[in-house]
């Protein structure tokens, strides 16, 4: 099984619930349902951030962000990605990303023999930490010619090839727009959200299906198609800044999740998951080895039984605060740490999360124990020397301070 190639496709902003092999039915994607064909479809898969840096940090490491160091723009990936795993086993890697958010000063190259991020972009962003320091960062690179040529060059040896794809986040659709690779009107609501992934469907995935089968790699190639988080409609009020996925509602968090790879239960699982066990999925599949130290768990073989999802936004200059959530498959409770706000839902009864239990909830056992999880993954495990940012005595003032911890 180690002569096994490895695609990661990490799609921002990515609703699952826009692709027809999760069953929506407004507009087709033949060519990821193809690959959704021949693996697992994963029908409840919790992100572990709605911020891209955070949430690919855990994707790659198989860790919270607390265990990972990397929880807002300015901070890095410390601990050992799933790049440089393969690398020690003998695998060709290569990355490319559509947003520095993503970037070698962020730790996101280790590991990685090209890694290639968007040096200038079809829009850019500001952002700031606390202390003032200011990061622009650039959204937008059209690096789907590179991606497959390099895997026409490289198709002899075993490989591992990251790509995050860009263009169907806002404002991508300007620039589609202009350079005429989407039409005026069509599929336009939410900011041409379904012309956007129709276009990357068309444009991107099919192709690279085309060639992978030109080299008789198609059969015998790990292909994950994933997103970072999600994305909010009309779904919870944003105050006219919708799309945003600045919240821990689920239309933010939960994420789309295929992996063409050999599942007995191939077929959509509705048990939840989450996108830290890609890692430690794509390591079993092909070595039949367990990743050390981690908080994600291999999905093959899943058992019916619902993994708890950590999620969180701590970055406060980016939204409503620094912000928490975790769930169960059953009940969910999120946080406001700035605000000191509570909600707590039964999403399986309310899976648009509409009405807030808090009130008549808020000492059920079940609740009192998220609280202590959240607790102890808003501390960092990491290292006094190794942290960046806030550290753990930071950390646990704040939350003495707003009354979560003594």
């Amino acid at each position: 099984m180690e002569d096994r190639n490895i695609i990661l496709i990490s799609v921002d902003a990515l609703r699952p619930d826009h692709l027809s092999c999760y069953g929506y039915e407004r507009m087709k994607t033949p060519a990821i349902d193809e690959i959704a064909a021949k693996g697992a479809i994963f029908e409840n898969c919790i992100t572990a951030s709605c911020l891209t840096p955070v949430s690919m940090a855990s994707v790659l490491t198989a860790k919270y962000p607390n265990k990972h160091g990397l929880r807002n723009p300015f901070q890095k990936i410390q601990t050992t990605t799933i790049t440089e795993i393969l690398k020690r086993k003998g695998y060709k890697t290569a990355a490319f990303t559509g947003i520095n958010f993503l970037s070698k000063r962020c730790n996101f190259h280790k590991g990685f023999d090209l890694f290639k991020e968007p040096q200038e972009g079809w829009h850019q962003k500001k952002y700031r930490n606390e202390e003032g320091k200011e990061l622009i960062t650039n959204w937008g690179y059209w690096w789907v010619p590179e991606f497959l040529n390099w895997i026409d060059k490289n198709s002899a040896n075993k490989f591992f090839i990251w790509g995050h794809y860009f263009e169907c986040h806002v404002p991508a659709e300007e620039w589609l727009l202009k350079e005429g690779r989407i039409k005026s009107g069509e599929l336009a609501e939410n900011s041409y959200y379904d012309a956007k992934i129709k276009y990357m469907d068309e444009s991107f995935f099919k192709p690279l299906i085309e060639l992978l089968k030109k080299k008789g790699l198609f059969e015998n190639t790990i292909i994950v198609v994933m997103s970072d988080h999600g994305e909010t409609f009309d779904e919870h009020q944003c105050n006219g800044n919708c799309p945003q996925h600045r919240t821990m509602y689920n239309t933010d968090l939960r994420s789309t999740l295929i992996i063409k790879g050999d599942f007995a239960n191939s077929s959509s699982i509705k048990t939840q998951v989450r996108t830290i066990d890609i890692a430690p999925t794509i390591i079993g599949l092909i070595f039949n080895e367990k990743m050390p130290g981690i908080d994600g768990q291999s999905l093959i073989n899943l058992e019916d039984k619902h993994r708890i999802a950590y999620s969180e936004e701590i970055y406060e200059q980016r939204g409503a605060g620094s912000l928490q959530a975790i769930q169960d498959g059953r009940f969910k409770l999120m946080r406001n740490n700035t605000t000191k706000k509570e909600e707590f839902y039964d999403i399986v009864a309310d899976h648009l999360e509409k009405s807030d239990l808090i009130e008549e909830k808020r000492e059920d056992e079940r609740v009192k124990l998220f609280r202590k999880k959240l607790d102890r993954l808003m501390v960092s495990e990491m290292k006094e020397k190794e942290v960046s940012g806030d550290d753990e005595e930071i950390i646990r003032k704040r939350l003495k301070s707003l009354g979560y911890i003594t």
